[in-house]
């Protein structure tokens, strides 16, 4: 008896330690998209992570870093991939294979400024200091509407300076600058910057671009199950009516 228990503690221990295990960065400062409750990192890219890897077989180990960061963690492989809310845009697929986008509604970003300001549209922020998440897409729209970029490790600081009147603006992700509107004071929004491309996608390393077709395959099955549906209810409450009329016009 004692032998037959310990061929089997034996068996799955050999089992558990086959089990392919995939190391994730984030920035968990972003919410809805990942954040901290307590010591736990939650959010809608959280459990669509999760999810996914349960449904592929891998065991999902989460990694918590600066988002400036992330790319280069991947490519040095102390992560196996990233997911941020990250664009995939032209300059960062130099560095990264992508999913397709898991996000299937169209959003944009809020341009905020301190409530004290008589700044109206984007249109008034030229050659003025908009403060960004280094190494985020915002930076880009910054610069796009003749602004000066101001980088941040994170947009909370960016935010804090605006309260502060320490930089003019601060252009944010729209679900992300609207969390931040029902709990910090003295910023308001002031105009809105469409993204052409909008999605947020997972980042692999360029020699894994079939891994990142093999997630893109399980976010396009994922997309029609009920989970995803209450995803987007729980985290984006205000794209579910747009998210579940588009599903019906198929």
């Amino acid at each position: 008896m004692k032998k037959f228990i310990a061929i089997f503690i034996l068996i799955f221990s050999s089992l558990s330690f086959s089990a392919k295990k995939l190391y994730v960065g984030t920035n968990a400062e972003f919410k809805p998209y990942e954040y901290l409750e307590g010591d736990k990192i939650v959010g809608f890219d959280i459990d669509l992570m999760n999810k996914l890897g349960e449904k592929l077989g891998y065991e999902i180990k989460w990694v918590d870093m600066s988002f400036d960061g992330l790319l280069t963690s991947l490519q040095l492989k102390k992560v196996d991939a990233v997911i941020a809310g990250m664009s995939a845009t032209e300059e960062r697929k130099k560095a990264a294979a992508f999913s397709i986008p898991y996000l299937f509604f169209k959003s944009g970003h809020l341009v905020l400024v301190n409530e004290k300001s008589s700044f109206t549209s984007k249109k008034d922020l030229k050659g003025k200091t908009v403060g960004v998440q280094m190494g985020s897409i915002q930076e880009g729209f910054a610069k796009d509407i003749g602004a000066i970029p101001k980088l941040y490790s994170n947009f909370a600081s960016a935010l804090m300076e605006l309260q502060n009147e320490k930089v003019d603006s601060v252009i944010i992700a729209e679900n992300t600058g609207n969390e931040f509107l029902k709990t910090m004071n003295k910023i308001k929004k002031i105009d809105m910057i469409d993204d052409s491309k909008p999605g947020a996608s997972i980042a692999f390393r360029k020699s894994d671009e079939k891994l990142a077709e093999e997630f893109s395959k399980a976010i396009l099955e994922l997309k029609e199950t009920e989970f995803y549906s209450e995803l987007i209810k729980k985290y984006f409450p205000d794209k579910y009516a747009d998210f579940m009329a588009g599903k019906q016009k198929k």
